[in-house]
């Protein structure tokens, strides 16, 4: 009896021992087939930097030039704005200019020069 005992432990571990490497295969085949599936990994960005081509200076600047050409300009009277203080502001360059009449109303230069505007202005229209 002992010695059925024997064959039979003798045959469950043999059985066992094929079955554990038979698993043991497999789970080494999953594991080099699931490798292969996968995308190979990117490199890092540092290091595919100095592989990339270098914009002139040349064509950065005929580009930003082409772009600056293409923008709508505004008006010169678009670019002046009235101030409270009756002033007038560059919107551009953020120069203010400020036009006084130094004359005091009634003052004969005054007058003599406004009277010669009009009459400017009248011959202007008259002439369209």
């Amino acid at each position: 009896m002992d010695m059925v005992k024997r064959e039979h432990g003798l045959i469950e571990r043999t059985l066992v021992g094929g079955f554990l490497a038979l698993l043991t295969g497999l789970g080494m085949l999953s594991t080099a087939m699931a490798e292969e599936a996968r995308p190979p990994s990117l490199p890092p960005v540092i290091l595919t930097l100095p592989g990339r081509p270098i914009e002139s200076a040349d064509k950065a600047l005929t580009e930003a030039i082409r772009d600056s050409i293409q923008a709508p300009k505004p008006s010169a009277a678009q670019e002046w704005v009235l101030q409270p203080d009756g002033s007038m502001r560059n919107t551009r360059t953020g120069l203010a200019m400020v036009i006084r009449n130094t004359c005091a109303p009634g003052d004969l230069d005054h007058e003599f020069a406004l009277a010669a505007y009009r009459q400017a202005q009248a011959g202007k229209s008259r002439r369209r």
